[in-house]
């Protein structure tokens, strides 16, 4: 038994002298391809205090990604020589380790003290220089820190699409893209105190959005994942819902860059605080965007609303607005002996294939009839609406100033009986004219202008039992909590401190010079303090 425990204690100890020297080699291996001695490593790149061994090598440049990788995945680049690399400015470490593809080349930097204070470095937007170094060549690149995820694009192909003729189908001729373009995307997540960093990458299907965006040289785009096999492809990215379908907004209509995401926040709020009722709206965080080795700038990313998001079966219907006209009766009937999906800008969302245009259409056509026209079919005016999900609306519309939303940009969700009654919910869509904002780059300051859809204002004249006592109620719930003036301040702090420290600013004003950022809301705070107070008494008498 005693030479046997000594065979094993021998045995031990020779495995791990091989274990060291394994080691040893693996170190060795690692660290002989850099002619000079470092002064340490930084996510597994080399810092240097000299560069005479780049002498008599050849300096190369290149359009695109020379090699950089983390994970597997090549960072985004731009053809500048730009490095992208997505940090979480609040946690101190570095995370990740910056790769070479290729065993015969090397990355080294400068012993740098911006190296030791990362949330500085990224705030600031350092740039630290980076070289790829191979036996007889290098390139020289600038590695810039940024404190929020970053999307890659890399476009492989484009196809036209035929869009056929506005008599046949005049939702595809004004709506669907002129081009569709393929390729494959990346996302580097540096996640946050719930999720850990990920790196992303599939296919992609993508098209410019949005007609008056079009107009601006910052494009929006909506976006498709695809997997091997060119399938959509669900993910959940950035925290939000597992999805194929993805909107990049350019948010250019807002210097500030937070209207859209307070908004997005606030609505998110009535929906989590109101469980009579499925009223979850879009969901928004931010990203820097690289397509085609092109870095342009901040985004958006946001959640579609959809038939999936709100819960909606067979039988319902989803509309949504995109202008403020509103249709007469005799042009949805057109539309039904059309078989169109869209009518003066209220495209019919759901469902996608259609059997019974009279029967989808039927939900709006009513509703406009009754709130509009005073003309509805006689079911009670109480039960075509979700008088909860009504309120928790208008509250928040008057809340965030929604100047571009009490009509246009709502989704209409009814929830269709077997009997065919209805009941229609609203949700808002497009939230960057808000907190004083106007079209043209134009703003309101004026604190007591109304922003209410038709509906529930009709209700509550003909039926002030069945809004009144909800609305203040709802009201003054909301107020003691999410809706406090210093909760909502507080929110637009956030998100302003949070593009500041990300370091994104400069980034974006240099790369659009004619959309400049200006980080500065004291005026937004002051309106809305002002706005608040408004409120509280227009809503007392309400």
């Amino acid at each position: 038994m005693r030479k046997k425990k000594i065979y094993l204690a021998l045995a031990v100890s020779f495995m791990l002298v091989l274990f060291l020297a394994g080691q040893r080699c693996i170190k060795t291996y690692m660290d002989y391809r850099v002619p000079v001695s470092s002064t340490g490593r930084v996510m597994g790149v080399a810092m240097v205090d000299n560069l005479e061994f780049l002498e008599g090598k050849e300096l190369r440049t290149s359009e695109t990604n020379p090699g950089v990788i983390m994970g597997g995945a090549l960072l985004p680049y731009d053809s500048e020589g730009v490095v992208y690399l997505a940090q979480d400015f609040t946690r101190e470490a570095w995370e990740g380790d910056i790769l070479t593809d290729s065993k015969d080349t090397f990355l080294c930097t400068l012993s740098d003290e911006a190296w030791t204070d990362k949330a500085t470095s990224i705030r600031e937007g350092h740039v630290f220089p980076l070289w790829l170094v191979g036996e007889d060549f290098y390139y020289e690149l600038k590695l810039v820190a940024c404190g929020m995820p970053v999307m890659s694009i890399s476009t492989e192909r484009s196809e036209e699409q035929d869009l056929g003729d506005y008599e046949t189908d005049p939702d595809r001729f004004h709506f669907d893209p002129d081009v569709l373009f393929y390729g494959d995307i990346q996302v580097f997540d540096p996640g946050d105190e719930t999720r850990k960093y990920d790196i992303f990458e599939s296919g992609v299907r993508y098209y410019l959005r949005g007609a008056s965006s079009s107009s601006f040289e910052k494009q929006s785009y909506s976006l498709s994942l695809l997997d091997s096999k060119g399938e959509n492809m669900d993910k959940s990215l950035l925290g939000m819902r597992s999805d194929n379908s993805w909107k990049l907004k350019a948010m250019v209509a807002d210097s500030r860059k937070i209207r859209e995401k307070t908004a997005c926040q606030l609505w998110e709020q009535f929906d989590n605080t109101n469980t009579s009722v499925n009223e979850a709206g879009p969901r928004m965080e931010y990203l820097e965007l690289v397509i085609d080795n092109d870095y342009v700038g901040l985004y958006g990313i946001v959640e579609p609303v959809d038939e999936k998001k709100l819960g909606l079966d067979k039988n319902d219907a989803l509309y949504k607005s995109t202008n403020w006209k509103i249709p007469e009766d005799e042009d949805i009937q057109y539309a039904v002996d059309m078989q169109w999906k869209i009518m003066t800008y209220i495209r019919l969302r759901y469902p996608e294939n259609i059997t019974d245009y009279g029967q989808s259409w039927y939900p709006m056509r009513d509703y406009l009839n009754t709130f509009y026209r005073g003309e509805g079919d006689e079911n009670p005016i109480e039960t075509k609406l979700n008088v909860s999900n009504y309120v928790d609306a208008l509250l928040f519309n008057m809340t965030i100033s929604g100047s571009d939303n009490h009509f246009r940009n709502l989704y209409f969700a009814a929830d269709v009986s077997e009997d065919g009654t209805y009941s229609m919910r609203q949700i808002p869509w497009d939230l960057d004219l808000t907190f004083t904002a106007l079209v043209g780059n134009a703003y309101n300051d004026d604190e007591t202008v109304v922003y209410e859809e038709a509906a529930l204002p009709f209700l509550r004249d003909m039926k002030p039992e069945a809004v009144r006592p909800v609305l203040q109620e709802r009201w003054a719930e909301c107020r003691e909590t999410f809706l406090s003036t210093d909760n909502i301040l507080q929110v637009m702090r956030d998100n302003q401190q949070y593009l500041i420290n990300s370091g994104v600013v400069d980034r974006e004003n240099e790369r659009w010079p004619d959309y400049k950022m200006n980080t500065n809301i004291d005026k937004m705070e002051d309106y809305q303090i002002r706005r608040m107070e408004w409120l509280d008494t227009y809503f007392e008498e309400f």
